[in-house]
């Protein structure tokens, strides 16, 4: 089971700094990836939680110049509020600067206010449809086709579209969220799924549902958690999303950005060879 950090980039305060000082540390210390939220005008709803939050693509593109090896990946980019064109260039030009490293992360959104907020309120009804129809044309356009697009909510006749990514149309797409609709999405169109605010026996069922319906794909399925407590406390939690079926968990290593590389720091130490020993 690979471990991930959820970066804190919508942390109050949080710094370009410290989100490097993580991230070089995640690499340093044989983390798998790291993964930044998205929010871009939040509502009441979630002005306690996001009213300070650094953009992720803007973000990743400058971590894939101070990395070499860790994954980038955005966890999850509400996509109904952006231009899939701009996104899916985005996506490319990460991918170049990271050499192949990125992973799109894509969810419908929760948030009714902040779709208001951007000037997305007629999108919010059929947010989930047009997230579905994006990914189709996401491949078309990472594909390097010349053949027009032809959909309900995105079409054009004629376009041409480069470069292509490293990854090629195959860039791996990551669907965030455990709605019915999410789950589906996963099955169906991603290439990996990520759980939020499931505990191990709740992801366990979402997790099976996805492997039973993805038709022969196949469906990498993580947890996005928060690892806080002592090195035994943190292994056994891990231990348990890895018994539910997890093959990764994106994990916030504490409540402040300044606790993360020395809660990193430790669980390499402590944690990472016993969560890697045989069970």
């Amino acid at each position: 089971m690979e471990i991930h950090v959820a970066l804190p980039n919508g942390h109050a305060g949080v710094t370009i700094d410290q989100l490097v000082e993580i991230t070089v540390a995640a690499e340093e210390l044989g983390f798998a990836g790291v993964w930044p939220l998205d929010h871009v005008l939040v509502g009441p709803d979630l002005k306690e939680r996001y009213s300070w939050v650094i953009e992720p693509m803007t973000l990743l593109a400058y971590l894939a110049a101070r990395t070499r090896k860790v994954r980038l990946g955005t966890s999850i980019i509400v996509l109904a509020m952006r231009n899939p064109y701009v996104v899916a260039k985005q996506a490319v030009t990460i991918d170049q600067l990271s050499g192949g490293r990125f992973t799109l992360g894509l969810g419908a959104g929760y948030s009714e206010p902040e779709f208001r907020n951007v000037g997305a309120a007629s999108v919010w009804s059929t947010r989930g449809q047009r997230l579905d129809e994006a990914i189709d044309l996401f491949r078309h356009l990472w594909s390097g086709s010349q053949q027009p697009f032809k959909g309900r909510f995105f079409s054009y006749e004629e376009g041409w579209f480069g470069p292509t990514p490293p990854q090629g149309a195959r860039l791996p797409i990551l669907i965030g969220g455990h709605s019915d609709p999410a789950l589906k999405r996963a099955a169906t169109r991603g290439d990996v799924w990520q759980s939020t605010s499931l505990g191990p026996e709740g992801f366990k069922s979402k997790a099976a549902w996805i492997r039973e319906h993805a038709g022969g794909r196949r469906v990498e399925v993580g947890a996005r958690t928060i690892f806080t407590g002592n090195p035994d406390e943190v292994l056994a939690l891990a231990k348990q999303y890895r018994a539910a079926g997890a093959e990764h968990v994106c994990a916030y290593f504490g409540k402040r950005p300044e606790d993360f590389v020395p809660a990193m720091r430790t669980f390499a130490r402590e944690v990472m060879p016993a969560l890697t020993a045989a069970p």
